[in-house]
């Protein structure tokens, strides 16, 4: 069965994207309005619908909005777009394993802090009216 042209209102919610996000998409190409209608309203066939399937899926594995841009340019020219996926996903897996790193570093530190700090108030060494001194010069040390 074939799906009737909709306006963007209808493939909102068809989709899940708002309005403004549909004229936004266009307006960055990673969707065409299969053409107007005679009142003047862009008009949307099924394979944008598939499109925007594609962008939501794209997007929930991180990917950003020009990187899916190029993967659909990349298509519509009639090529194989998966050599250009596997690069984006190569560095997006550099730029995650980057992160982890840092958070693990980061994690460390939390809880170095936090094992000093109980330290500190086991002892006695917090004074009330007194800045917290985990915040002290060197207390981090």
């Amino acid at each position: 069965m074939r799906l009737p042209m909709l306006r963007i209102g209808e493939l909102a919610s068809r989709t899940g994207f708002t309005p403004k996000t549909l004229r936004y998409y266009e307006d960055i190409g990673l969707i065409r309005p299969h053409g107007r209608s005679e009142s003047g309203y862009r008009l949307y066939d099924a394979p944008c619908v598939e499109r925007l399937d594609l962008v939501r899926r794209a997007q929930a594995l991180g990917m950003r909005l020009d990187d899916i841009r190029q993967i659909l340019e990349i298509s519509d020219e009639g090529r194989v777009p998966c050599g250009h996926v596997m690069t984006i996903v190569d560095r997006e897996l550099a730029r995650i394993a980057s992160q982890m790193k840092k958070l693990r570093q980061l994690r460390a530190g939390l809880r170095g802090l936090r094992t000093r700090m109980a330290d500190q108030l086991a002892s006695g060494v917090v004074s009330p009216g007194q800045p917290c001194p985990c915040f002290r010069p060197g207390a981090d040390e």
